[in-house]
């Protein structure tokens, strides 16, 4: 219990201080953009729904897996984003993504465009994008590797929480 208590006040006090990156700003920047199009009010984004984002996309560059749960204290999103909120959360999804860079020729804007391309090309995270009751939001993108067939491929992980805290 005490290790459990002491994990959680590391992960507060070290996530205490937000610092989106060029990279997630855009991506979330896209995401508005596209729900607009979709006749839909832009998301607002929320510092503590970014550092549960921040967690789970650690969570995945250090364990280079792909996932929405987690073998943690805070298996979920909405575990994750409890951590960080005062418990007004109702409803949300959670969005991931893995997506290759190949280099110096991706820019911020096209690794933008892949990720958010990734979502629109899947229903399930194609709908979350789109869930017209969530107002809250934020993305959180960290660097990682992918071995295969004896070739290591540089990926971006993305985690995209979207949730509403009215009934």
């Amino acid at each position: 219990m005490i290790r459990k208590i002491l994990n959680i006040l590391f992960m507060v006090i070290t996530l205490n201080v937000s610092s989106q990156s060029q990279l997630e700003l855009s991506v979330f920047q896209k995401i508005n953009d596209y729900r607009v199009e979709n006749g839909l009010h832009k998301l607002k984004w929320d510092d503590a729904t970014y550092k549960s984002t921040v967690v789970h996309t650690e969570y995945m560059v250090k364990n280079s897996e792909l996932c929405h749960t987690e073998d943690s204290e805070t298996p979920s999103f909405w575990n994750r984003l409890m951590l960080f909120q005062d418990n007004s959360y109702i409803v949300g999804n959670e969005n991931v993504s893995t997506v290759s860079i190949n280099g110096i020729e991706d820019s911020i804007d096209k690794i933008a465009d892949k990720i958010v391309y990734s979502w629109k090309t899947s229903k399930g995270h194609n709908r979350a994008m789109l869930n017209k009751g969530s107002i809250i939001g934020a993305i959180s993108c960290g660097d990682g590797i992918k071995i295969k067939d004896n070739y290591t491929f540089k990926i971006k992980y993305s985690t995209f929480v979207l949730w509403n805290n009215q009934l």
